[in-house]
């Protein structure tokens, strides 16, 4: 009987279809969501917290889905960072090239 030994766990939170801070992202949507039916669900009932939720809810993955799908987890951490430099840096080419 061999015994394998375990070097090392793995601790990452995974949501299928999801990769990096993706991943987060999808949680903290599922969650913001569900407290917004509830809140709904309490204020102005059944039927306007089904309306609005539900919509939203799959919007918000889809949106997610096809962000994964694009840019990926890595690509899509970058373009989010790219957006945050001052606009003085920028890629200068040539005009003419001979």
């Amino acid at each position: 009987m061999e015994s394998y030994h375990i070097q090392k766990t793995d601790t990452s939170l995974y949501v299928k279809g999801f990769s990096g801070n993706l991943v987060y992202l999808a949680l903290y949507s599922i969650i913001g969501t569900f407290i917004l039916f509830v809140l709904l669900y309490i204020l102005a009932g059944v039927f306007t917290a089904l309306v609005v939720c539900t919509p939203c809810f799959f919007t918000l993955l889809y949106r997610l889905s096809r962000i994964q799908k694009k840019y990926g987890h890595n690509g899509w951490s970058k373009k989010r960072h790219a957006g945050k430099l001052p606009q003085f840096i920028t890629v200068k080419t040539r005009i003419c090239q001979s």
